[in-house]
């Protein structure tokens, strides 16, 4: 299965209603999206931790308020079609998600760790009061004290651990936290990890991969989903 990282980040500008679209278009079940709390404490869809790349202005996304965030302009550094693209509350992309039907992977981004369990609740408090239904989302983070809140504050969603790199003790960390899910980057999987992986009955996702020629191999090895940039360039080995 295909999952859209940041919506669909090769055809649209990440993280916004726009690339949302673009994933719904293509008819995927599933986006990646990254969240993380603005200076009012609303939770907010932004991966930077500064506005910088993505907008056309500068600061850190925890000291600008979300009238400030509203303001910016997040789509032209894409591409001038989308001008005046904003920057997305998780609410907001919740019912972006539930209108498109899209599924959600909900990256909880942790830029400092002292903020995780303030970033857990508010993102709680937000799925709650919007009613997105658990069976369409699966929270992750890099951060295994994000992971561990989420078990402890929500404990019916289901989780995964993202990893940049393979931790010794993944196995017991997957039982620990009662994961859902492990989330690696591609270029760390073989053939025998994918199958550790899959006979402790964790599903199996794979980031950032947007290589179409390497799809099947991934699929034989047991991955349950690829996410990639790139939707529909990873949807034509299978069609």
């Amino acid at each position: 299965m295909i999952s859209g990282h940041r919506g669909a980040a090769a055809l649209a500008p990440e993280n916004t209603l726009a690339g949302l679209q673009e994933a719904a278009k293509h008819q995927i079940q599933w986006v990646e999206m990254d969240t993380q709390l603005c200076a009012d404490f609303i939770p907010v869809i932004f991966h930077d931790k500064k506005v910088n790349r993505c907008t056309n202005g500068r600061g850190y996304v925890r000291e600008l308020n979300l009238a400030e965030l509203k303001a910016l302009d997040a789509g032209s550094w894409f591409s001038t079609n989308f001008a005046n693209e904003r920057i997305l509350t998780l609410d907001e992309a919740l019912t972006a998600c539930r209108t498109h039907q899209l599924k959600l992977n909900l990256e909880i981004k942790v830029h400092d760790e002292a903020d995780t369990e303030l970033l857990v609740s508010k993102v709680a408090d937000t799925i709650a009061a919007n009613g997105f239904p658990a069976e369409s989302l699966i929270l992750s983070s890099f951060s295994v004290n994000a992971v561990a809140c989420c078990q402890q504050m929500m404990p019916h969603i289901r989780r995964g651990l993202i990893c940049d790199s393979v931790p010794d003790d993944l196995m017991t960390l997957a039982e620990k936290l009662e994961l859902f899910s492990v989330h690696l980057d591609y270029r760390l999987l073989d053939e025998t990890l994918a199958s550790a992986i899959k006979q402790a009955g964790l599903d199996l996702h794979i980031w950032t991969m947007n290589k179409p020629e390497l799809v099947a191999q991934f699929y034989q090895w047991g991955v349950d989903i690829i996410i990639t940039d790139n939707p529909p360039l990873l949807l034509s080995p299978l069609s």
